[in-house]
């Protein structure tokens, strides 16, 4: 099925772009798709390339051409160049990387074959007409668990914290994030949950959240602990 670093998945060179064309044109027309793992993780890959290419546009005018090389552009995506140029590349302006993320689903029936979601990162919740739109399941996951916690009384967790704060990096308006996106999937929950709703009251939990979350301290890089470093806020006097 592999040879090297390259999946084949059991197709033809061309079967296979066609199919991740289609992968990845679906994911930035969505928001999200879901996937075999393995599927997942190679359009991943490919999605990565396009966004960083589209950011760079200004510098190399050139690589419109190799973008749209890479989307299928027929149908409902006619219009996907302009929305990757125009709208997916700004949102990540400041993010250096890491554009997508793949959760793991149960295994699907049948062939019991590994699934993923492959979503966005920072994908807005809600549309300019006010609706739902599909990504960022790690937020809803995350909202669902602070929920669980307030209901059953006991305090949020470090790590649900941490992972808050993991989606604060790259956002420029916290408050923004707090109070359109996070109180708006809490509405939807609840409702779905036949608990009861009360703005005033779930504003003032969402406030404390992100007072919560805002005050977690810096988490030292990936790169940082494989190699042993230890972050400090100042530097040590002798």
């Amino acid at each position: 099925m592999t040879s090297g670093l390259m999946r084949h998945f059991s197709r033809t060179k061309s079967h296979r772009d066609s199919m991740f064309r289609n992968l990845v044109s679906q994911l930035l027309q969505h928001g999200s798709i879901v996937s075999t793992h393995e599927k997942c993780q190679e359009a991943s890959r490919l999605a990565e390339r396009i966004i960083t290419m589209a950011k760079n546009l200004k510098k190399h005018p050139n690589s419109a051409k190799e973008i749209q090389s890479r989307l299928s552009l027929a149908g409902d995506n006619s219009k996907l160049l302009g929305r990757v140029i125009s709208e997916i590349a700004p949102r990540y302006h400041n993010r250096p990387g890491g554009y997508t993320r793949v959760l793991k689903l149960e295994p699907r029936l049948g062939d019991r074959a590994k699934q993923s979601v492959l979503e966005l990162v920072d994908t807005p919740i809600l549309s300019k007409a006010g609706s739902f739109q599909r990504g960022d399941l790690k937020l809803w996951l995350l909202c669902k668990t602070a929920i669980a916690n307030e209901t059953s009384g006991s305090s949020y967790s470090v790590l649900t914290l941490q992972n808050f704060a993991k989606m604060l990096k790259f956002r420029p308006n916290h408050s923004e994030f707090f109070f359109r996106d996070v109180l708006a999937i809490r509405r939807f929950i609840k409702q779905e949950m036949g608990l009861s709703w009360d703005k005033a009251q779930e504003k003032k939990l969402v406030s404390q959240l992100q007072d919560q979350v805002l005050a977690m301290p810096a988490q030292p890089s990936k790169e940082a602990q494989n190699m042993g470093y230890t972050i400090v806020q100042e530097r040590p006097t002798r």
